[in-house]
């Protein structure tokens, strides 16, 4: 009822608007959707002329969110993708029912591939600092290789697009800043940015910080952060047909968990934090094109390095310090053959991860040293790919996709686990080398009823394969206080998936609805042992998640007016044991009404979950949740009403659950040892947050 009376409030808003303007602007103007094209995708095609299901989180809507939930709150707006808090800014996404924390999605940057810290890597990104991102919601092993059964999700950086002909200069801009009631959170991003005679360059610093955020019940204790870091995306092109390029990042992140499966119970019996997460990212590439073979060539090489310190101050220790350290590379071409897009190449990367040790709680030195954890091992995968697009004919579009992959682990045999029983070391031992390979594949296809409607069908076969520490059981936060048993002889999982769109779309109106089906084989998940006191990754056997996507974007009164919306529907089973699979949200969507004037906008964003209370749920793994929906409004005003020298200039004003709702993500985990309540696990969404942002889009 009171998003009814918000929804009748907008609309006498735009009635009012509409019937008081004069007659100065009846000229009609001509728009349309943007067409957009994909990195994730390895295609040029158009979203309408694609089989898989993707979204792209734009620019605009980039610098119209205040990132108090960091990139986790854009994602959101994604069908299939929810956000699984943790704390102020932590917490993994489910994708498409399977967590990020089980490595069935991949993150990439700029196409490059991110692992090493696949359960914090989304804190180590400023919203401000990237230019869109981009989502193929389904799987996509036949492009990307180990991990990618679930999704992409790619996040395109900044970069200076100007004339790099002028004559040479930089300029000093301030990016964003926002403020957030709900956390005292404030933020803000800085820029270098410019070019000339051949060169291309941003330089960027940002910084956040947020106290404990408050909640409808209270306050969500040990869920603040600070963060701070940089980074830079320089060229130089060389004549037109090559250009050089060079990208940086270095993130320093101070996050602490509120709750969760590995911090519970909460504060004060359990003050969890990584304290730093330190990202330091070097990326060294040439792009060139009309090459013969070739209209466009990237090559690159890469190197990532990882460091988490996470604290129990409960225990008295110092967790582990986890040091990854990432090398890999990648030479992939695109070449336009008569009716077919052809995109091929090869990529590699390996993971280096040195001994985990234990230390004393005052300081990581040697005489400090408790305990060793988890021997020396490296993850490497290879792996040689090519696509095509083809346009059978004008209304028919055909995608096919195939890759080749070659995974070796290793893990050391020495030194071993200064705990490590006789047992353990015979069963590493014996497997401190392991080859996997996989062949996967997938097909497409996008056809046009039409000018209006299109239907699209995809077929794809995909395959994960465990990591080092999976197989010695390394998972530090999600196994403290348990002995971990390794099982380094686990094998690949696979999985099949079946989807099908069918599409509407016209110059102002784009609607799809997906279905889709993927079956998990030799699924790999944790397990606890009966008694309790210990765990280990296994292959539990199949499952199957099936689920419907639900997405619209409309445009009115000369696109002044628009309607988004998304919806999800969710259905997981483990077949193996006959029962639900673990925290699936069942339905969950928001629908989005945004009016533009020629100065201010104004949006009403309706966003709801539906809980598991009467519904499917695992009682050995979940509770039931209750359902929820909550309210937000946004006003935003250009600056350069005030003076042209402010064009672009944007501030916004808001109010997020607006009504103070009570809202338990149904995909947020958590350990059924304790109550869900403010100690055993405080984690409700946020309470009403008044927000304010200026940004500045250029």
């Amino acid at each position: 009822m009171k998003a009814l009376i918000v929804i009748s409030l907008i609309v006498a808003i735009i009635y009012a608007q509409e019937t008081s303007s004069d007659n100065e602007n009846t000229q009609k103007q001509a728009y349309s959707l943007e067409k957009i094209v994909t990195q994730a995708s390895m295609s040029e095609l158009p979203l309408e002329e694609q089989s898989k299901s993707i979204s792209v989180i734009s620019q605009k809507q980039i610098l119209q969110n205040i990132s108090t939930g960091g990139i986790q709150s854009l994602l959101e707006s994604v069908p299939g993708l929810a956000y699984s808090r943790s704390g102020g800014i932590n917490g993994q996404m489910s994708v498409r029912g399977m967590n990020s924390n089980d490595s069935r999605s991949v993150v990439l940057l700029d196409g490059v591939r991110i692992r090493g810290r696949n359960t914090l890597e989304f804190n180590t990104f400023d919203p401000n600092s990237l230019e869109s991102i981009e989502v193929i919601r389904g799987p996509a092993s036949s492009l990307w290789g180990s991990d990618a059964m679930n999704g992409i999700i790619n996040l395109r950086s900044r970069r200076f697009y100007g004339d790099i002909h002028a004559p040479f200069s930089l300029d000093a801009k301030i990016r964003a800043l926002d403020f957030a009631s709900v956390n005292s959170y404030v933020g803000g991003r800085l820029e270098l940015v410019g070019g000339g005679d051949g060169w291309d360059i941003l330089i960027g610093a940002n910084a956040k910080g947020g106290k404990d955020y408050v909640t409808p019940i209270g306050i969500a204790k040990n869920s603040s952060f600070q963060t701070y870091g940089g980074d830079f995306n320089i060229g130089y092109t060389h004549t037109n047909s090559v250009r050089f390029y060079a990208q940086g990042r270095y993130e320093n992140i101070i996050s602490r968990r509120a709750g969760g499966l590995g911090a519970a119970p909460g504060y004060p019996y359990t003050n969890m934090r990584e304290d730093p997460l330190t990202e330091t990212y070097l990326r060294l590439g040439a792009e060139a094109y009309d090459m013969g073979f070739a209209d466009k060539l990237d090559s690159y090489v890469y190197v990532r390095k990882y460091d988490t310190n996470i604290y129990n101050d409960v225990s008295g220790t110092l967790q582990p310090v986890i040091n990854s350290y990432i090398v890999g590379g990648r030479v992939a071409a695109d070449k336009k053959l008569g009716t077919h897009s052809l995109a091929y190449g090869a990529d590699f990367y390996t993971e280096i991860s040195p001994q985990v040790k234990v230390y004393k709680p005052q300081r990581a030195t040697a005489s400090n040293v408790i305990k060793t954890l988890y021997r020396p091992s490296t993850f490497t995968d290879i792996g040689v790919f090519i696509k095509d697009d083809w346009t059978a004919l004008e209304s028919w579009i055909l995608s096919g996709s195939i890759r080749g992959d070659y995974v070796l682990t290793t893990i050391a045999k020495h030194p071993h686990f200064s705990t490590e029983t006789a047992v353990v070391s015979k069963i590493l031992d014996a497997n401190s080398t392991i080859n996997n390979g996989a062949l996967t594949g997938a097909l497409g296809s996008v056809y046009f009823f039409n000018e209006l409607f299109s239907n699209a069908i995809n077929l794809s076969h995909n395959f994960r394969v465990a990591s080092a520490g999976a197989r010695m059981n390394s998972s530090v936060a999600g196994s403290l206080g348990l002995e971990t048993i390794p099982n380094p002889t686990l094998k690949p999982e696979y999985s099949d998936t079946a989807e099908i769109s069918f599409r509407m779309h016209n110059p102002n109106h784009w609607v799809a609805l997906t279905g889709y089906f993927t079956y998990y084989t030799d699924l790999i998940t944790t397990t606890t042992t009966q008694a309790g006191n210990a765990n280990r990754y296994e292959n539990i056997g199949q499952v199957y998640i099936a689920g419907a996507e639900l997405e619209g974007k409309h445009l009115f009164l000369d696109s002044r007016l628009q309607l988004s919306y998304s919806a999800t529907y969710t259905y997981g089973q483990d077949v193996t044991h006959n029962r639900p699979y673990k925290y699936i949200a069942p339905l969950y969507g928001r629908v989005s009404v945004e009016y533009y004037a020629r100065n201010w906008f104004f949006r009403f964003v309706e966003r709801a979950y539906l809980g598991k209370f009467k519904g499917r749920i695992d009682p050995a793994q979940e509770r039931p949740t209750k359902s929820y929906a909550m309210s937000d409004i946004y006003i935003g005003w250009g600056l350069d009403s005030l003076s042209a020298n402010l064009k672009n200039m944007q501030v916004i004003v808001g109010v997020e659950n607006l009504f103070n709702a009570i809202g338990r993500n149904p995909t947020t985990v958590e350990s059924l040892k304790y109550p869900n309540d403010l100690v055993g696990n405080p984690l409700v969404e946020p309470g009403r947050n008044l927000v304010l942002k200026y940004a500045y889009k250029y």
